[in-house]
């Protein structure tokens, strides 16, 4: 007895029959589709509006921008990191950020205080040194410090076997809330669609312009026509190239932070304070501290929630250099957990997808989304224009390093 065979659709016949099936869907189209409505979303939908690109479509899952990992930086800002890529991104958007500053009357709350980082072993120095020469070669105003200029501008640290140090006076601190804000109350002035509450469920790159089928908290869903889909998703970077059949190598790390009860006696503003040897960062976070410190050892996993091993391998390291918060009080509402989107080699990736060339990827930053976001949303803003990025070299952050065995390790991992 013969079987019959089940008809064979092409994969335009098989997209009508699903269209067919759901009589709620309807068809829109745009020329650029960002996944993921954080501050590396925003920025590049910022930066497209801004050079009149129209047509341009923001998809975020959550009720409002930023509300993601976004929301629970620790706020740094930094240019001092040991390769050229990552010094590059951070000077482009350090700039980015104090023209953001004035135009939005201090709405990030951009404080450069500087980042203050420091080290007591020959290991440690000899490393500073190595960075502090390339940041100075790409024209970072960074300084080499001796102990006794290290204590001069933090005098709380303790010196004993202090070796040297590195300052640089425009790093610094901005408000993650601010920052988005200022973003998106721009954004909102321009023709920017924005599908809050709206979640991706499928993605078809086979066609062009690609398919996308978005489902949001009403009945009925969109099917979205897109000439470029860019992956800004965060830490669900992953699982969005995964509906696009590519495996992507990153995957989200979750970092917690400490506040202290107030400490009195010390000054208001302070640089970012990074005690190298035990990966220990300090700063003023309203009359007490933070206090942050990320495991090198730390599993992937998508738990927000605080580690209940943080606060014993804080108190095992703050002692280092900071032995004034050894018996400080820890607030224990004011500590958090937020997810760093890591890749192997501690650098985003940036850029197109091999085989998929107008699937583009602004991910995998690492806990360094805000202070490299400026710079990321430029690149993509000219490769959607002009298939090339013409202000930044995003040529050491593409996806296909990893195939290549082509890696550049980021050692400055805080």
């Amino acid at each position: 007895m013969l079987r019959k065979r089940r008809p064979r659709y092409s994969p335009s016949a098989q997209r009508e029959l699903r269209r067919r099936s759901d009589p709620t869907m309807t068809t829109r189209h745009c020329r650029v589709a960002i996944i993921g409505g954080g501050v590396i979303g925003l920025s590049l939908a910022r930066e497209l509006a801004g050079d009149g690109v129209e047509d341009v479509v923001l998809i975020e899952h959550l009720g409002a921008p930023g509300r993601g990992s976004t929301a629970k930086a620790n706020g740094g800002i930094r240019a001092q990191f040991t390769t050229r890529s990552n010094i590059e991104f951070s000077l482009y958007t350090i700039h980015e950020l104090e023209k953001l500053q004035r135009d939005t009357d201090g709405l990030p709350g951009f404080i450069q205080a500087g980042y203050l980082l420091f080290t007591g072993t020959e290991q440690g120095e000899a490393g500073l040194r190595t960075g502090y020469e390339l940041q100075r070669e790409c024209g970072v105003d960074v300084e080499w410090l001796s102990p006794a200029e290290v204590l001069a501008k933090a005098p709380f640290v303790r010196g004993d076997g202090l070796r040297a140090g590195t300052f640089h006076e425009r790093d610094g601190l901005i408000d993650p809330h601010g920052v988005v804000q200022a973003m998106w109350d721009q954004v909102k002035a321009t023709s920017v669609d924005l599908l809050f509450d709206h979640e991706v469920t499928s993605i078809d790159m086979d066609p062009t312009p690609s398919s996308l089928i978005v489902r949001g908290p009403g009945p009925g869903t969109i099917k979205l026509e897109a000439e470029w889909v860019v992956n800004a998703a965060g830490p669900d970077a992953k699982d969005v190239a995964a509906l696009c059949g590519v495996d992507l190598p990153c995957e989200p790390v979750r970092r917690n932070l400490a506040c202290t009860d107030p400490v009195s006696g010390y000054p208001a503003v302070i640089p970012m304070c990074v005690d190298l040897d035990t990966g220990v960062l300090i700063r003023r976070e309203s009359a007490g501290f933070l206090i942050a410190y990320s495991n090198p050892d730390d599993l992937p996993g998508t738990d927000t929630s605080l580690d209940p091993n943080f606060l014993s391998e804080l108190a095992e390291r703050i002692g280092n250099r900071f032995p004034f918060l050894e018996d400080a009080g820890i607030h224990e509402r004011g500590c958090w957990a937020g997810l760093y989107p890591e890749t192997p080699d501690h650098h985003a990736i940036v850029g197109p997808t091999p085989g998929l060339p107008r699937l583009l990827h602004s991910v995998g930053f690492g806990g360094h989304g805000i202070m490299h976001s400026i710079a990321a949303a430029r690149a993509l803003a000219d490769y959607v224009q002009f298939g090339e990025s013409r202000v930044l070299d995003i040529g050491p952050l593409r996806l296909e390093r990893f195939a290549e065995g082509d890696l550049i390790v980021e050692s400055a991992v805080l």
